[in-house]
């Protein structure tokens, strides 16, 4: 049995992809499991036990990639994607059940496209997960509580110790990730705002270490947040903190606390390392497609209509409205 899963990009969307992969294989223990996905997001995969091969998505070349994916001969396709590309892909693989989204433009592609539910069974998965399980109804395999996983080696996890040790830092510090910036300007809460949070987060805690996460295009952008920031706080953030790669990040969060910030990929890696998480939602994100969760005690999603009911305004979501909920957060994971 050969077996095909197509989930082009989105480190978010690849992570819960992943839960996929056990519930196929206790249903076909001798499966040949194989992900497609662009090359640039294979590392959150990496050491996955559950997973045999990856394949990596290839616009300039889609129809070698198609001719490739033929002659492998896989028995089944199941596009979580789900746009026209993979769709195409899918029906030219061959398989013999293709299974994917029901969509209007893509159904002709699947044997079995799926309509997607409107409402979760749990309240911990949520329909960012259960979807994607969904996908699995059409092999006769029930819903369970799955949830995505990273997987850390012993070696990352020592790599990961000398990073901290060469910032004069231990795993035994009170070691708060911060997701400090969005993936694109919607999905980043505002800055000043930022700065109340961490600013708030030395305040309770004041030997909390501040590790901020950020890409060396948003450097400026970190700038400005140190600067608006108390001098208590400017004392608390490893300035000159950084990672080479997401392996290195995800090894490096495995050993903090906890992580607070902007919802995306890093609070999904977060979760699936099992480190408490503290996620803002984008005004735009509905929490309940990713508010998953396999530690709800702890685990906090916070949205702005949650405290601002109708608006859409991410300046109307001050810091301010869930002081409380972050400081009963901080008091639960840090010492």
């Amino acid at each position: 049995m050969k077996i095909l899963i197509i989930q082009k990009k989105f480190m978010g969307d690849i992570l819960v992809s992943s839960t996929t992969f056990p519930l196929l294989k206790k249903k076909y223990p001798d499966a040949e499991i194989s992900f497609l996905l662009e090359e640039k997001h294979q590392q959150i995969l990496l050491g996955n036990p559950y997973l045999d091969h990856v394949i990596f998505w290839d616009d300039k070349n889609f129809m070698q990639m198609a001719k490739a994916i033929k002659k492998q001969k896989f028995d089944i396709v199941i596009d979580l994607y789900s746009k026209i590309d993979t769709g195409l892909l899918s029906l030219l693989s061959g398989a013999k059940k293709r299974i994917g989204f029901f969509k209007k433009y893509t159904q002709l592609f699947y044997t079995h496209p799926v309509k997607r539910r409107r409402k979760a069974l749990s309240e911990n998965t949520t329909l960012g997960i259960e979807h994607r399980l969904q996908l699995l109804e059409p092999l006769d395999i029930k819903f369970e509580e799955v949830f995505p996983k990273t997987y850390i080696s012993d070696q990352e996890s020592e790599n990961a110790k000398n990073i901290l040790s060469e910032n004069k830092l231990t795993e035994n510090d009170n070691l708060v990730m911060i997701s400090t910036f969005g993936s694109t300007e919607e999905k980043t809460y505002p800055l000043e705002y930022m700065a109340k949070i961490l600013d708030d987060i030395v305040e309770t805690k004041a030997n909390s270490k501040i590790l901020c996460n950020y890409l060396p295009s948003q450097k400026e952008l970190f700038l400005q947040i140190f600067n608006m920031v108390s001098t208590e706080t400017q004392q608390a953030i490893v300035k000159d903190f950084d990672t080479k790669n997401l392996r290195e990040f995800a090894a490096v969060t495995s050993l903090c606390k906890c992580l607070i910030g902007n919802e995306g990929g890093a609070t999904n890696l977060s979760k699936s390392l099992n480190i408490p998480t503290f996620t803002i939602f984008a005004p735009h994100i509905e929490s309940k497609g990713w508010a998953w969760t396999s530690n709800p005690t702890v685990d906090r999603f916070l949205h702005l209509n949650d405290f601002v009911p109708q608006s859409s305004d991410y300046s109307d979501f001050k810091p301010e409205l869930f002081e409380n909920q972050l400081k009963d957060f901080l008091n639960k994971v840090l010492n």
